[in-house]
C-alpha cells in the first residue's frame, strides 16, 4: 500500500436504493470523488434530505452501492469480508437504545469482538485495549457505571471507546452530536479531531452542526441539493461560496467572514459597531434582529485606531463623502452604549434597551429616510480643521485636553465662572459698566460657537455637535475664546433641508440659549438684546466665511438667512446683500457697544441711518474689490 492509497476515497460513487420488486433503482448520489486522508477530521455537511446519511452507509459498507467505488487504504470495501473490514473500519452510528444491563466498560469492550476467537472472550491483551480506548476518550472514570446511568455526552465517548477498540484506521460517525448540548457537542468534535492527528486515524464525522464544523474540521464534505459533493477545507469552500449556496434561507444567511449564520439583511437600514472584538458580534447579532444589517467598511477602511473615541462610525470607504451610508452607530462606552441616529446620540445602559431603541429606530427609517447619517471622527476632525483656517473664530483643536481648559458647560451652570469672565470682560474694555462687557462677552462667545458650526456645514455637508460637555475653553486676556476637543460627534447631510433646523438646534438650543439664561441671571438684559448679538455673531461669520472663501458665499447667505428666520433670531435684524458676494448685517437693536469709552457705533448697528449706512457699504465693497 502507498502513502497515496491510505484513507478512505470515494472513485465515481453513486449511491442509492437497489432495484426492487416493481420498483426500478434511485440514485440519491452520482459521481461522486473524494478522499479523506489519515490523521484528519473530515465532516461530512449538507441540508436535511441531501444523502449524508446513505453516503456514510455505503462507506461503511451497511448498503451497497450502485456504481463506483469506495476504497479503504486502497482497497475496495465490498471486496472485504465483514469480520475482516470492522479491523479495518469502525461505525459509530446514532443509537438511543443500547443494552440496559451493560456498563460502559463491556459495551467498550463489544469493540474487541472482530479480534476475538469463535467464543468472543477478551483476553488480558483485549481488555488492556479496552482500558486504553476508555482513557482514550477521557471516560475511564465511567468503567463500572451502567449505561442506563450515562448522559448523552458521556454515552457517545463510550461508543467512540467501542470504535478505537476495534483498531481499525477509519472511524465514520453518522450525527454524533445529535443530542449532545453546546458544551458536549464542542468536547466531543475537539476530541474527534484530537483522536485522528494523535492516532493518524482516518475520521468522517456527518453533523448538521456546520458552524461547529467549520471550525474544529479539517476537511469538508458538502453535499449540496442536486447529489454535488464539494470537497476542500473549510476556508476553501468558504471563499469559493458554496457554503451559502447551499444553506442560506430566507432567514438565515452564512457570512463567510465569521463563519457563522446571520439574520438575512434586515430592512431597517446599515449600522455600524464600533466595540472590543467581545462585543461588537453581539451588538451586531442584537441589532440584526432588530433589522439592522452590519456596515461593511472596516476601521481600516474608515481610518480609525482600534480604540475609536466616538460613536459616530463611517459613511462611506475611507471616510469619504457618501450619498449614502450607515444610517445608525453603535459604540460600547465603558459600562454603557451610545447610539447615533438621525442628528441625536442617546446613551443606554444595557443592551436590551438599546435594542428596543433600535426596533423603534428601523420603524422610523421604514417611514422615511434620515436627513443626517453618522460621520467617523476622522472625517469630523478633517472638517474642523479645514474650516479652522478661516479665522480665529473658526478655530477649533481636536486632541488631548490638558490642565487649564474647563468645559464649555461650566460657563452655563457655574456663575462664579460667568461673573469672573464678565468681570475681566470689563476689565479688558476698560468699563465699570458690567451690562455692556456681559454684551460684549455673549457676541463673542457666540461668534466662536457659530463659526466652526457654520463653516463645517456651508464647507464640507457636514454637522458638528458642539457638545457643551466635550468642547473645552481656556481663559485668555484677548481675542476668540480658545475652544478644544478630544472628540466630536458629527453627521453627513443626507436632506439639505434640515441643515438649518439642525444648526439652530445645536447652536441656539444647545449652547446659546443656556448661556443667555446664565448671563441674564448674573446681569439685567434684554433678552432681545442678547438675541441680536446672537444674530450679529452669526451674520459675522457669514461675512468672514464670504470674504476669505469666495466660492462659499452663496451657500453662506442662503444658510444665514435662513436661520435669521427661526426664534429666537427672527426679527432682530436683516442679512443684506447690496452687491453679490458682499453680505452685511442690519440689526434692529442696540448692543451697548458705543457706551465703551470711544466705542462709537458697530458696523451693524441699528443706530446708524440709512444713507450713512449704504456709503459704508460702497466703501466697503470698493476696497474689497480693489484687495482683490
Amino acid at each position: 500500500m502507498t502513502v497515496d492509497e491510505r484513507g478512505l476515497r470515494l472513485e465515481g460513487v453513486c449511491a442509492g436504493y437497489p432495484a426492487r420488486r416493481g420498483h426500478s433503482a434511485r440514485r440519491v448520489l452520482d459521481g461522486l470523488d473524494a478522499t479523506a486522508p489519515p490523521g484528519a477530521l473530515t465532516a461530512l455537511i449538507g441540508p436535511n434530505g441531501a444523502g449524508k446519511s446513505t453516503l456514510l452507509r455505503t462507506m461503511a459498507g451497511l448498503q451497497p452501492g450502485l456504481a463506483g467505488r469506495v476504497r479503504i487504504d486502497g482497497v475496495a470495501v465490498e471486496s472485504v469480508p465483514a469480520a475482516a473490514l470492522a479491523r479495518r473500519l469502525a461505525v459509530v452510528l446514532t443509537e438511543r437504545d443500547l443494552p440496559a444491563l451493560l456498563t460502559a466498560r463491556e459495551l467498550a469492550g463489544l469493540g474487541r469482538h472482530p479480534h476475538t476467537g469463535f467464543t468472543g472472550r477478551l483476553s488480558a491483551a483485549d481488555g488492556e485495549i479496552v482500558t486504553w480506548a476508555l482513557e482514550a476518550v477521557h471516560a475511564g472514570h465511567l468503567t463500572d457505571r451502567p449505561v442506563t446511568e450515562l448522559s448523552d455526552g458521556e454515552r457517545q465517548r463510550v461508543l467512540v471507546a467501542r470504535a478505537l477498540a476495534q483498531q481499525p484506521s477509519a472511524i465514520l460517525l453518522d450525527e454524533p452530536t445529535a443530542f449532545l448540548d453546546v458544551t458536549s457537542r464542542v468536547a466531543l468534535m475537539g476530541l474527534l479531531r484530537r483522536l485522528a492527528r494523535e492516532r493518524d486515524l482516518t475520521v468522517v464525522v456527518s453533523t448538521h452542526d456546520l458552524e461547529l464544523a467549520l471550525r474544529v474540521a479539517d476537511r469538508i464534505w458538502l453535499l449540496a441539493p442536486g447529489g454535488v459533493l464539494h470537497a476542500g477545507t473549510p476556508e476553501e469552500l468558504t471563499a469559493r461560496g458554496v457554503i451559502g449556496a447551499a444553506f442560506d434561507g430566507d432567514e438565515l444567511s452564512f457570512d463567510p467572514a465569521s463563519g457563522v449564520f446571520v439574520l438575512q439583511a434586515g430592512s431597517g437600514g446599515c449600522v455600524r459597531v464600533t466595540a472590543d472584538d467581545v462585543h461588537r458580534p453581539l451588538l451586531e447579532r442584537a441589532l440584526a434582529r432588530e433589522g439592522w444589517r452590519p456596515s461593511p467598511v472596516s476601521h481600516a477602511d474608515a481610518g480609525e485606531s482600534a480604540e475609536p473615541s466616538s460613536p459616530v462610525e463611517a459613511t462611506g470607504d475611507g471616510g469619504s463623502p457618501l450619498s449614502a451610508g450607515p444610517e445608525l452607530a453603535v459604540q460600547q462606552a465603558g459600562d454603557g452604549y451610545l447610539a447615533a441616529f438621525d442628528g441625536d446620540v442617546v446613551r443606554f445602559a444595557t443592551l436590551p434597551e438599546l435594542a428596543a431603541w433600535s426596533r423603534r429606530a428601523a420603524d422610523a427609517l421604514r417611514e422615511e429616510p434620515p436627513a443626517l447619517l453618522p460621520a467617523t471622527p476622522l472625517t469630523v476632525s478633517g472638517a474642523v480643521a479645514d474650516v479652522s483656517t478661516v479665522s480665529g473664530y473658526f478655530e477649533l483643536g481636536i486632541g488631548h485636553i490638558e490642565s487649564g481648559w474647563r468645559p464649555l458647560a461650566d460657563l452655563f451652570t457655574d456663575p462664579g465662572v460667568l461673573e469672573a469672565r464678565i468681570g475681566e470682560t470689563a476689565e479688558r474694555l476698560n468699563t465699570t459698566e458690567t451690562r455692556v462687557a456681559a454684551s460684549i462677552l455673549f457676541q463673542g462667545i457666540a461668534a466662536r460657537m457659530w463659526s466652526p458650526s457654520l463653516g463645517a456645514a456651508i464647507a464640507h455637508d457636514l454637522l458638528v455637535d458642539l457638545d457643551p460637555g466635550r468642547v473645552h475653553w481656556q481663559a485668555v486676556t484677548g481675542g476668540p475664546l480658545p475652544l478644544r476637543a478630544t472628540d466630536l460627534h458629527g453627521w453627513r447631510v443626507h436632506d439639505p433641508a434640515r441643515i438649518a433646523e439642525r444648526l439652530h438646534r445645536t447652536v441656539v438650543s444647545g449652547l446659546l440659549e443656556p448661556l443667555a439664561a446664565a448671563v441674564q441671571r448674573n446681569v439685567k438684559l434684554a433678552p432681545g438684546l442678547l438675541w441680536g448679538n446672537a444674530a450679529s455673531a452669526l451674520a459675522g461669520s457669514v461675512r468672514t466665511l464670504a470674504r476669505v472663501r469666495p466660492e462659499l458665499t452663496g451657500a453662506a447667505v442662503a444658510l444665514g438667512r435662513e436661520l435669521l428666520a427661526l426664534s429666537p433670531l427672527r426679527d432682530t435684524g436683516e442679512l443684506a446683500e447690496p452687491a453679490p458676494g458682499h453680505p452685511f448685517f442690519v440689526r434692529r437693536s442696540c448692543c451697548l457697544y458705543y457706551r465703551l469709552p470711544g466705542g462709537g457705533k458697530c458696523g451693524d448697528c441699528a443706530l446708524i441711518d440709512p444713507d450713512t449706512r449704504h456709503a459704508q457699504w460702497a466703501r466697503a465693497v470698493r476696497e474689497s474689490q480693489g484687495a482683490r
